[in-house]
């Protein structure tokens, strides 16, 4: 017979085994969703869009119950550390819900009186200009803080963050081929449509050529992370040594691996993306630069690794696959400069617009109808958003609100350097890597396009921020 002490001590043995099990397969479906998350045209589409966030916010009330009972918590030194960025995503969606909370009409005049002039109702006003916009772009906003606490919370052991890593390369790399394959094939299919926009370029299930390159720069910099932590500490004397290591090299998951990112530059070559391009290798020189100040001691090997990056990717794989179009696209822009010139006109009126509301913003998602008010004669056409998503930011949330999601970024790119300053192990040191060049490319590439306003991209790469605690706080070998 088994003792009734027996039996409490089975039960505790049993009880972390279906913790494991349930929070596994919580895992497993974050990670699933960040798959699915750019098929439907990047979910940006309003009921792709609010499937994502529903998606999100199913596994999280999971994990909550999970946590109700004891069976589920937030490693408490990375909570400890992630809090505040946390906290500061969530009052950004407090200031989108406030935009849309009706108020009496002397409040929204003190607030902000070019919203109360522009009011055409009586009655109690919101600070949005476009109600139903801001409250798609709360639900949305809400998705992406999610992601970020679901990675806090559900990336907790070693192994996990080296499968966080190996799904984005998996997801970028199918995207990449699939794009690579529409190009050379002349199928043009987008996601089940055939491609209205963007044809004769990489596009995959993305709309936007430049979207897509900016999800495949974050997918080639978790790979690149990746990598990164398998380079061999080992020294090499003689060429038999040297053949024998080349030979493993070659049967190795790390040459799969080195082949995934060439597919990725591939596709990423084929987007015809010129600041996608530059911004992608602006963005890993300078992540290489400050992975090699943050090391110990200068590491030849990091040296030839990202160089081999630079040779093989941009000059043989490159003018294989249509290089020499994309530097035709960057040198003929003094032949295209009306078209050029369109988004400093953009810029240069968006500024207006910023000045109009400059606490309180327009209202989330309400670029689109707010900005041909201030739209001049030297721009023509309808545009849905700026091309600078720091403008947009700004434009439609105030500056307050943008400055916080600046903020925001900049934890956690200081995060991310000091796990590459002071902590030894390679798979984190790689995944610190990994949100540098992330948060460089985003730096970047927002000053002439609108990445983060595009669901996929803005979950992807607050995934990748949450990274930067989760690489910074876990034990080695450890899980919760």
């Amino acid at each position: 017979m088994i003792s009734g002490q027996g039996t409490k001590n089975i039960a505790a043995v049993a009880a972390p085994t279906k913790h494991s099990a349930l929070e596994g397969a919580l895992f497993a479906a974050f990670m699933a969703i960040l798959v699915w998350a750019p098929l439907p045209f990047a979910s940006n589409r309003e009921w792709a869009g609010s499937l994502l966030t529903l998606l999100l916010a199913a596994v999280a009330a999971a994990w909550v119950a999970l946590w109700l009972a004891g069976r589920a918590q937030v490693h408490p030194r990375i909570w400890r550390r992630a809090k505040v960025p946390l906290y500061i995503l969530l009052a950004v969606q407090a200031w989108v819900l406030l935009q849309i909370t009706p108020l009496p009409p002397a409040v929204i005049e003190a607030l902000s009186p070019r919203a109360a002039a522009w009011h055409v109702r009586e009655g109690w006003l919101t600070l949005s200009l476009d109600w139903a916009a801001t409250h798609y772009y709360l639900l949305r906003g809400c998705g992406i803080t999610l992601g970020f606490f679901l990675m806090l919370a559900l990336v907790n052991s070693e192994r996990r963050v080296r499968l966080f890593l190996q799904v984005l390369v998996f997801s970028g790399t199918a995207q990449a081929a699939y794009g690579a394959f529409m190009v050379l094939s002349g199928l043009e299919l987008g996601f089940f449509v055939e491609k209205y926009a963007g044809r004769g370029v990489a596009t995959g299930t993305f709309v936007n050529r430049n979207h897509l390159a900016g999800y495949l720069v974050m997918c080639l910099a978790a790979g690149t992370g990746l990598l990164l932590s398998q380079l061999s500490r080992q020294r090499i004397h003689g060429w038999k040594e040297r053949l024998r290591s080349w030979l493993r090299l070659l049967l190795s998951p790390k040459f799969r691996l080195r082949l995934y990112l060439a597919v990725m530059v591939v596709a990423l070559v084929l987007t015809r993306s010129r600041m996608g391009n530059v911004a992608f290798f602006s963005a890993l020189a300078l992540a290489g630069c400050v992975a090699l100040y943050s090391g110990r001691r200068f590491s030849w090997r990091m040296v030839g690794f990202l160089a081999s990056l630079f040779v093989v990717d941009m000059i043989i794989l490159g003018r294989w696959f249509g290089l020499d179009k994309l530097v035709e696209r960057l040198e003929g822009l003094e032949g295209k400069a009306a078209e050029e010139f369109s988004r400093y006109w953009m810029d240069f009126y968006t500024l207006d617009y910023i000045r109009a509301f400059p606490f309180t913003g327009s209202g989330g998602g309400s670029f689109y109808g707010i900005f041909p008010n201030f739209q001049g004669e030297q721009l023509r056409g309808f545009y849905l958003h700026s091309h600078n998503d720091y403008l947009e930011f700004s434009a439609e949330l105030g500056l307050p609100a943008a400055l916080a999601l600046v903020a925001f970024v900049a934890l956690c790119l200081w995060q991310a350097v000091q796990v590459q300053r002071k902590r030894h192990h390679p798979l984190y040191r790689g995944a610190g890597f990994a949100v540098t060049m992330a948060v460089i490319w985003a730096a970047i590439h927002s000053t002439v396009d609108f990445n983060l306003q595009i669901p996929a991209n803005a979950l992807t790469f607050v995934s990748l921020l949450a990274l930067a605690y989760i690489s910074g706080n876990l034990p080695r070998n450890k899980a919760l």
